[in-house]
This record gives C-alpha cells, sequence and structure tokens, in this order.
C-alpha cells in the first residue's frame, strides 16, 4: 500500500527548492530588514485577520475594518520591499494551486 504522506513530505522538501519558495523567502528577509515595512504589513494581517474573522462567523465586517484594511493597503504601496513581497506570494500561490489540480485530478476525473 502507498504510503501518500512520504510523497506529501516529499512534495514539501521539493518546494523549498522551487524559485518561488526562495524569492519569497528572500523577499519575507528583506522585509524584516526593513522595520517601518515590517509595521505595516503586521498592521494589514491584523487588519484581515479580524475581516476574515468576522466573515467567518457569518457577519458582515464592519465598515470601519474594511476602511483601516484598504488605508493600510494603500500605504503598503509606498515600501517596495512590500511589492515585491506580495509579487513572490502571487507566484507561490500560482504554483501552489497548479500542484493542488494536480493533486486532486483523480477527484475530478472521478466525478466527470
Amino acid at each position: 500500500m502507498v504510503n501518500i504522506y512520504d510523497n506529501v513530505n516529499g512534495v514539501a522538501a521539493d518546494l523549498r527548492e522551487t524559485e518561488q519558495f526562495k524569492n519569497l523567502q528572500a523577499a519575507v528577509t528583506q522585509m524584516h530588514a526593513d522595520a517601518a515595512a515590517e509595521d505595516v504589513f503586521k498592521q494589514f494581517q491584523a487588519a484581515q485577520l479580524e475581516i476574515n474573522s468576522a466573515m467567518q462567523s457569518g457577519q458582515e465586517p464592519a465598515k470601519e475594518s474594511v476602511e483601516a484594511w484598504q488605508a493600510i493597503a494603500k500605504e503598503m504601496e509606498q515600501f517596495d520591499v512590500l511589492k515585491t513581497m506580495m509579487d513572490a506570494e502571487q507566484a507561490m500561490n500560482a504554483l501552489l494551486q497548479e500542484i493542488n489540480q494536480i493533486i486532486t485530478k483523480p477527484l475530478a476525473e472521478l466525478y466527470s
């Protein structure tokens, strides 16, 4: 019988060797090296968490929370290091979506 976890752990190890992961890792390191950018990013994460928590509990996020999140997102645009990190995150996300499509292909085929 196949131990799927061995394969998945291998994919996780391989993921660390991809260009997308290495670019994201470098971008995160650069972000941490810029105290002002890191502070804005932490504010963004906190605001995003607040909005996500409201949505997950079935509530509409408060208008003030959304406005604060939007203001922080706009402030993030002032930092090249954050733009670079967001671009690297998008590339990593695209790779993960491709991997997910490959992994779930047998399920899609099962129902088609």
